[in-house]
C-alpha cells in the first residue's frame, strides 16, 4: 500500500475514533443512599444503579453516580448540577419541574411497626391518628398519605435513622419500602431483636423513574436515550440477568 493511502486510512480511522469519543457522554447522576437498591457502599452501586448504567451504555453514555441526602439530590438535579436524578417516584408537582423516564422498577411501600404495638392492619388513614409515624424528609409516599395533615408525622433524613427510631420506640411506625426495611433490619439484627410487622394494606406500589430537570437543554434527549436503552436491555435479557446476579426477583 502506498504511503499516501496509509495516511488516508490513518486519518479516516482517527476521525472515526474522534466521532465515537465525542458522542459518548459521561453523565452525572445524583441520588441518595437507598440500600439494598442503590448506594455508595453497595457492589457496583447497587442493582438499580447497574440497570441504569447498562441502559445508558447501550445509548453511548457513561454513568457517574453521586450519593447525597435526598433533598439535596432533588435540589441539585433541579438546578441542573446533575444530568439525571435516579430512583424518583412520580408526583404531578415534580412533573412540572422534571422530565420523567419510563418506569423501570416497582417498589412495595407500606407502614411497618413493632409487633408489640399490636397493630397489623387499618381500614382507612384516620385509624392511624393515635400514632407517630416516621417518614423520610422529601420523600413522596402515597398521595393520600402525604396529604393527610391530621396524621402525626416525624421526619428523618434517611431510612437508617427511621429504623433506629422505630426500634427505640421514638416513633410508633415508619413508612418505608419493604425491601429497604428488611435490609436495614437485618443489618441491625444483633442490636435490635424485637419482631416487626408489615401493616396491611400497602400504602402503594411505587414505580421508580429517572428524572432530568426541565432547565437543561438536553434533558429530553437524555430521557429518550435512557428509555431506548432500557427497552433494549429488557428485550435482550440483560435486565433480568442483572436482577438475578444481584439476587433480586423481577418485582421486589
Amino acid at each position: 500500500m502506498k504511503k499516501s493511502a496509509l495516511n488516508l486510512l490513518f486519518c479516516l480511522m482517527l476521525g472515526t475514533w474522534s466521532i465515537h469519543d465525542s458522542s459518548a457522554r459521561e453523565l452525572q447522576i445524583v441520588s441518595s443512599d437507598w440500600a439494598p437498591y442503590y448506594g455508595s457502599e453497595l457492589a457496583n452501586d447497587g442493582v438499580i444503579s447497574e440497570l441504569v448504567r447498562t441502559a445508558l451504555e447501550v445509548s453511548g453514555h457513561q454513568a457517574r453516580f453521586r450519593f447525597v441526602p435526598w433533598m439535596r439530590a432533588l435540589q441539585e438535579a433541579e438546578m441542573g448540577r446533575a444530568d439525571l436524578l435516579m430512583g424518583a417516584y412520580y408526583t404531578a408537582e415534580r412533573a412540572t419541574r422534571f422530565i420523567y423516564s419510563e418506569p423501570f422498577y416497582e417498589i412495595r411501600l407500606g407502614l411497618i411497626a413493632l409487633k408489640s404495638l399490636g397493630v397489623t392492619h387499618y381500614e382507612n388513614l384516620e385509624d392511624l391518628k393515635p400514632y407517630t409515624i416516621g417518614i423520610g424528609r422529601g420523600w413522596a409516599n402515597s398521595e393520600s398519605f402525604d396529604d393527610a395533615r391530621y396524621l402525626k408525622k416525624e421526619e428523618a433524613t434517611n431510612q437508617i435513622l427511621n429504623v433506629r427510631k422505630l426500634f427505640r420506640k421514638r416513633v410508633d411506625m415508619v413508612v418505608m419500602a419493604h425491601g429497604v426495611f428488611n435490609y436495614e433490619r437485618n443489618r441491625m439484627a444483633k442490636k435490635f431483636k424485637q419482631p416487626t410487622v408489615f401493616i396491611q394494606p400497602l400504602l402503594d406500589k411505587k414505580q421508580l423513574f429517572m428524572m432530568s430537570s426541565r432547565r437543561l437543554n438536553h434533558s429530553q434527549e437524555l430521557i429518550d436515550d435512557f428509555n431506548l436503552g432500557l427497552k433494549r436491555i429488557i428485550k435482550d435479557g440483560r435486565y433480568q440477568k442483572i436482577l438475578e446476579r444481584f439476587g433480586f426477583a423481577v418485582k421486589q
